[in-house]
This record gives structure tokens, sequence and C-alpha cells, in this order.
């Protein structure tokens, strides 16, 4: 079971990729939840920071497309944690307001029932992330 949900992550980031919202969506439940507190970047904008169902997600698609001019995740890794999955991700970006250019590292927890995604959680490291999954001290 684990491999799948490995795979399913990976068809989110290539969905994504794609820019295929309908295969997004359908990769996730629709109670999702997506959880933005724990990056130091979260709530700058006064939006929420977390995101629930498919209309959440749509959310934060939007305030995510807002704030930048450019941006793209590069899925660096994968990591199977049983009924969790760890992304190592690479986000690069222009902001649209101020042009500068950003690059961060962060690592997301999604957590896959029934072969969808029922919640992301981002953290601004991966040791964090590793430790949230218990694969770290």
């Amino acid at each position: 079971m684990s491999q799948e949900n490995v795979e399913i992550v990976r068809r989110v980031y290539e969905a994504v990729a794609r820019d295929d919202s309908k295969a997004v969506l359908a990769l996730y439940d629709p109670g999702v939840e997506t959880d933005w507190s724990r990056l130091p970047e979260s709530g700058l904008s006064g939006q929420a920071v977390t995101f629930r169902g498919h209309d959440g997600l749509r959310s934060l698609h939007r305030v995510w497309n807002e704030a930048w001019s450019s941006a793209e995740d590069h899925c660096d890794e994968l990591i199977d944690a049983g009924e969790q999955v760890v992304s190592v991700v690479t986000r690069r970006g222009r902001g649209r307001t101020s042009g500068v250019e950003v690059q961060t590292r962060r690592a997301g927890v999604w957590t896959i029932r029934g072969g969808r995604v029922v919640r992301t959680v981002w953290f601004a490291s991966v040791s964090e992330a590793l430790k949230a999954v218990c694969l770290e001290a």
C-alpha cells in the first residue's frame, strides 16, 4: 500500500506540471485539508493558512497565483512513510509585486486514504517533516 501512496503523490505533481486541474482534483478527497501554518511566510498576506476541500484547493491556487508572476515546484524526492508520504520540494518563483526571484526548499507530509489525498501539511524544513512522521528523532 505505501508504494501506491508514493505513486499517488507523484501523480499529483505530474498533473500539476501539466496544469491539469481535473486530474489534480481527482487525486484529492473532497474533504481534503491543506495546512500551511508551519511555513514562515504563512499568513503574511492576510489569507488563510489552512484550506479545506476542493474549493479550498482552488482558493490556494488563486492565492499562489496572485503572489507570484511565475512559480514552480520541483519534487526532488518522495519518501515512503507508510500511510503518509513526505515530498521534498524546491520552490522557485518571482514575486508579482517585487519582481524578486526566490528559491526555497520545503517538505510536505501527505496523508493518503482510499487512494486519495486527505491531508497535506507543509513544513519549512525536511527534518521537521521527517520528525512529524517519526522518521527522524
